[in-house]
């Protein structure tokens, strides 16, 4: 910690709790039972804040050096001011007065980093879904483009229409977790790390039509080995809106309708019954 780094690393924990209160926040109360209050994203600032203060003012004032308790690489103060740079500053009343000023900022910077986390977070469920909608829309467009193997895209069949129809069916939990994956896969932090780009993955490639800075991020997760997994999960749930839609099964010689697999958690329900209360045959 010191005055060069606390900064940085203060917006990077901001940034890092506001993006896990706006992926929590997706499951609601199925998995955390009284929600995700926003009180506990401030209880994590000012614990963080709070250590960040304590650390770096015993290192200023000279009570313990860096990087205690681990051997001794620098003076607390020299670390401070200097951050093992050949800067050759040293403590003095402007320095005591500087200090106060940026102690008091803390709070300033893991802020910003929590409103960097939380850019584009919506509060009710109603609001995520329409942005789930938003992020299938894309995907599904993106994995089967217009003109490509099959004559008709996913766009022009209406496949994200027929995902939304397959979170309706899946358990809860199971759409709370594809829920999630989906806004991580969306999220401006991920672009970031593997285009550059501080966009969200709906926000790519802008007005045109071409789609490339979508197809390179989504190749990206299928050639990333810690992220192929969740990748084939996307594509699965892609295929499933478009090799369902009757325009595309009948294209390839299929009398349809295209039924997946029954999993083994689905539960059919009752049969239907008839106005006499007899079993439907």
């Amino acid at each position: 910690m010191s005055f060069l780094l606390d900064p940085v690393a203060l917006v990077l924990l901001g940034f890092v709790s506001g993006k896990a209160y706006y992926l929590l926040s997706v499951f609601g109360d199925r998995v955390l039972r009284r929600g995700v209050l926003k009180k506990e994203l401030l209880v994590a600032g000012a614990v963080v804040v709070a250590v960040f203060w304590i650390y770096s003012a015993l290192l200023y004032v000279g009570t313990i050096y860096f990087p205690w308790p681990l051997p001794r690489w620098y003076g607390g103060i020299d670390w401070m001011l200097n951050s093992g740079l050949p800067l050759g500053l040293t403590r003095s009343p402007a320095s005591d007065v500087l200090a106060l000023v940026f102690f008091a900022a803390y709070p300033v910077w893991f802020y910003a980093g929590t409103r960097l986390g939380l850019s584009g977070h919506r509060q009710t469920r109603g609001q995520m879904m329409s942005e789930r909608r938003r992020i299938v829309i894309d995907l599904v467009a993106t994995t089967f483009p217009v003109g490509g193997a099959i004559p008709p895209g996913a766009s022009q069949v209406d496949s994200a229409a027929l995902v939304e129809s397959l979170f309706k069916k899946i358990p809860p939990l199971f759409e709370d977790a594809l829920t999630t994956i989906l806004f991580a896969f969306d999220s401006r932090f991920l672009v970031l790390a593997f285009t550059g780009r501080f966009r969200r993955f709906v926000d790519l490639d802008g007005e045109e039509a071409t789609m490339l800075e979508k197809q390179k991020y989504l190749e990206a997760w299928n050639s990333n080995p810690y992220l192929v997994s969740i990748a084939q999960v996307l594509r699965i749930t892609a295929s499933y809106g478009y090799y369902t839609s009757p325009q595309v099964y009948k294209l390839l010689d299929y009398a349809g309708p295209m039924t997946p697999n029954v999993p083994p958690w689905f539960v059919a329900g009752p049969a239907a019954t008839t106005g006499d209360g007899s079993g439907a045959t």
